[in-house]
Order: C-alpha cells, then sequence, then structure tokens
C-alpha cells in the first residue's frame, strides 16, 4: 500500500517485518508471481508489464521459503532449465550456498538422488540447493525470500559472507524475520499491514527504537538465552 521506492543496481535491500505484513507479496510482484493491480514498477526504466515473462524470469533469481526439488538428482535439480553450464559453475554455486562439504560427504555426490520433493535432504539442504538453482543462473537481481529459515546460524553467516562478494555487481533484496540476516543491507525495509513502516541502516533503525528496534532486541535476548541452555 503506498510503497515508492526506489532500488538502484548494486543495492542490497533487506525487508522485514511482522507475520503477514506483506513481505512475500511485495517481492513477488518482481518476478511476476503476483500481478500489480495498480502503480507501476520498472526494471532500468522499464515497465515490467511489457518485459515478455521468459526474459524478466531468465534475469531473476528468486529462492522462496518453501523448496520445490523434482525427483532426480542433486546436480539435476540445481542446473534445472539451463541450456548449457559448465562444472565450475556449478562447484562455485554449491560453495557460494555452503552446500559444497555435505555434497562431498554423499556417496553419489552430485548424483545423489533428492527424492520426492527432496524428502532425503535436510530442510536447510534443501534450501541451500535452491539458493544454489539461483546462483549458477547468475541473475540480475537475486531475491531471497526467507531462505535462511531452516539455516542454522552458522551457516547462514557462511553463506552471506560469500553471498556478499557475488552481489557487488547485483541487486539483491533479502527477505527475513531473522535480523542477522539483513543487518548490512544497504536499506531496511520495515513492513507492516502492506506499508513500509519503517526505512534505513541498521544502525539507523536499531536508534528510532520502533519496531525493527524491538524485533532485534527479542531476537539478541533468544540468542542469549540459548548460549546459556
Amino acid at each position: 500500500k503506498n510503497i515508492n521506492l526506489k532500488i538502484t543496481k548494486g543495492m542490497t535491500i533487506g525487508i522485514t517485518g511482522p507475520i503477514g505484513s506483506g513481505k512475500s507479496t511485495l517481492v513477488n510482484l518482481i518476478p511476476r508471481l503476483l500481478e500489480l493491480r495498480q502503480g507501476s514498477l520498472t526494471i532500468d526504466g522499464i515497465e515490467i508489464k511489457t518485459i515478455p515473462l521468459k526474459v524478466l524470469r531468465k534475469n531473476i533469481g528468486y529462492v522462496p521459503q518453501e523448496t520445490f526439488l523434482f525427483s532426480e538428482s542433486l546436480k539435476e535439480n540445481i542446473v534445472y532449465g539451463l541450456e548449457d553450464f559448465d562444472e565450475a559453475k556449478l562447484r562455485r554455486a554449491v560453495s557460494i550456498s555452503a552446500l559444497d562439504d555435505e555434497i562431498e560427504r554423499f556417496s553419489q555426490r552430485y548424483e545423489t538422488p533428492v527424492g520426492e520433493r527432496g524428502v532425503t535432504l535436510s530442510g536447510g539442504q534443501k534450501q541451500r540447493t535452491a539458493i544454489s538453482r539461483a546462483i549458477i543462473r547468475e541473475p540480475k537481481i537475486l531475491i531471497l525470500d526467507d531462505a535462511f529459515s531452516s539455516v542454522d546460524v552458522h551457516t547462514e553467516e557462511k553463506i552471506l559472507k560469500q553471498l556478499r562478494k557475488f552481489r557487488k555487481r547485483r541487486t539483491c533484496i533479502l527477505v527475513a524475520h531473522r535480523i542477522s540476516t539483513i543487518h548490512d543491507a544497504d536499506l531496511i525495509l520495515v513492513l507492516k499491514d502492506g506499508e513500509i513502516v519503517e526505512q534505513g541502516t541498521h544502525k539507523e533503525l536499531v536508534a528510532k527504537r520502533g519496531i525493527y528496534t524491538n524485533m532485534y532486541r527479542q531476537q539478541r535476548l533468544q540468542e542469549e538465552l540459548e548460549k546459556t541452555v
């Protein structure tokens, strides 16, 4: 509702807010998984409605929270839909998503069957497979919609460190409830009831003592409590 936002190429945007605040709805408009009912949305000055859907989505890497995997090998799930690829790009993608060490421990490595909907993989492994799938395509825009929700904090830190190098020349949009995922973004948006109620850098938002500050403090407290258990 009433969202007016300009994202410069190469920026990393963090989006957070309470459950049901409209975070996923907002990012789903970019690859046109949802259609914009009013207003306009442009990429490089071009209205997205005028861009052929195949062309639009070819330039967008989108990873939702709920990952869909095919009953094929791990490798086939990562390179699905690519006309050509090389092994170096494949290995780079799984390295960025911190999946490489685990793949090496699988007896069939990249040829490991993942089962129907990825039943043989953990939730975190499924999400990282989807992240690898997005990264290997080298998209101009990378959208990670709560894509670390099943990944532990230590692994998340490894992925984010690798992503900082990958996203330097790309626009990256990180949707997360966990503040640690988005704290170093160039701009953080806080949504509530479909509206941007706060925006700024992590430091600026903490100083505002609003919704973001409360979320941050609660998560810090939770982390401290978990350390004592």
